[in-house]
């Protein structure tokens, strides 16, 4: 349980990670951070941590 746990408080840096630096450059381009664009961040930031997991994964196998 505690693996889980510590997969998902990564996994929520990465996408907290993600789309606080998408908000800023939307910020710096004066472009809205809408919906969408939140949903783009956290897909992103899903995408981002997807070789880390699988890495992870292979390397318990």
């Amino acid at each position: 349980m505690k693996k889980k746990l510590k997969t998902a408080a990564k996994l929520l840096l990465y996408i907290a990670l993600t789309v606080g630096l998408y908000a800023s450059i939307c910020y710096f381009i004066k472009r809205p951070f809408d919906d969408l664009q939140l949903v783009y961040a956290v897909l992103i930031g899903c995408v981002a941590y997807l070789p880390r997991f699988i890495a992870e994964k292979k390397h318990k196998a």
